[in-house]
């Protein structure tokens, strides 16, 4: 992996934006917009170096697994068997624990301009999972606007298996203010309240009449007192393994916007409350504790444990596949 300036990343182009990726975590670490001036912005939240991610944040733009999102008291059963998976958020199992994929280096397979491959295998017994897991990854460039990420897995022994990527998003490109001022639209009729541990309580909501009606596009921030904050599933409307769009972001000051497509159920929005100005960003801002918003689509969180939730199960001889797919504009025409 190479390129120009920073030896050891990946960069891809298009005419619209280039983005940056490392093996740590198969992390994207920017994503830079070109303006209709012909300057750039930089709309992912990333540190200023590869070293700073493990110390300060380790889910910032990397792959979650084996299981994005959390699974209540770090434990499970699978086919009748018992499960004790790693504890490392209270007493839960958080984005596949206190070693995870995005704390893992990848091998990057193959990397041009418009694609990069990473790989890794997760051994039987990793972080309390059942059974040798191979993943791949790969970030491909498929229109002059859209950026895909194609994460597929295979086992040799039943396991479960949900993976995501966890990129923060603000598209004002400055990430010492809050990104509370991003209109939001999510294609759900339905959310899972959560407990104050974060872990779904029992029954689906309906978003209707809730602070977390985002059918129509409005500004996160507008009832955001209501709620405490947005770290919540959404129920996706559409159907599982069906690619299409699920969300959109956009910025009214500078008219930037983020369409999210996925195949998966669900969508964890998580408006960010946990930096500090003690982080800065790739560009040396000190972080606003809002400075990015996460749309991380996945099953639901706990699905091992909720008989009528999307299953994370994948056997031996079926392929794991999951699609996102990013669509960027610029909100202005080229001059």
């Amino acid at each position: 992996m190479n390129q120009d300036r920073e030896p050891g990343l990946a960069e891809l182009r298009s005419g619209l934006f280039r983005a940056l990726f490392c093996n740590h975590g198969a992390r994207l670490l920017a994503l830079y917009l070109r303006n209709p001036n012909g300057s750039e912005t930089n709309i992912a939240l990333g540190f200023p170096r590869v070293e700073d991610y493990p110390a300060q944040d380790s889910y910032v733009g990397a792959i979650c697994g084996r299981y994005a999102n959390r699974i209540a008291r770090a434990r499970c059963e699978l086919d009748g068997h018992p499960l004790q998976l790693s504890v490392n958020e209270g007493d839960n199992h958080l984005h596949g624990g206190a070693e995870g994929f995005d704390r893992r280096n990848w091998e990057a397979l193959a990397v041009d301009s418009r694609s990069v491959t990473f790989s890794l295998t997760s051994p039987d017994g990793d972080q309390g999972y059942p059974g040798t897991l191979k993943t791949q990854v790969i970030y491909r460039i498929v229109d002059e606007d859209r950026l895909q990420c194609q994460i597929t897995a295979t086992c040799d022994r039943p396991t479960l298996v949900n993976l995501t990527n966890h990129a923060y998003w603000n598209l004002t490109g400055d990430f010492s203010r809050s990104a509370a001022d991003h209109l939001l639209q999510i294609e759900a009729q339905s959310y899972l309240p959560v407990d104050d541990q974060l872990i779904p309580l029992p029954g689906v909501a309906q978003v209707a009449g809730t602070a977390f009606d985002f059918r129509t596009p409005r500004t996160i921030g507008e009832r955001l007192s209501e709620c405490g904050g947005y770290d919540h599933n959404f129920c996706l409307d559409s159907r599982r393994g069906q690619m299409r769009p699920v969300a959109r972001l956009t910025d009214p000051s500078s008219g930037r916007s983020l369409e999210l497509s996925t195949t998966e159920a669900g969508v964890q929005f998580y408006l960010s409350r946990h930096f500090s100005p003690a982080l800065t960003s790739r560009e040396y801002q000190p972080l606003h504790p809002a400075a990015g918003i996460a749309l991380e689509p996945q099953t639901y969180p706990d699905s091992p444990n909720r008989a009528g939730f999307p299953s994370p199960r994948l056997l031996p001889g079926e392929r794991y596949e999951h699609l996102i797919e990013w669509r960027f504009g610029t909100g202005r025409r080229e001059p």
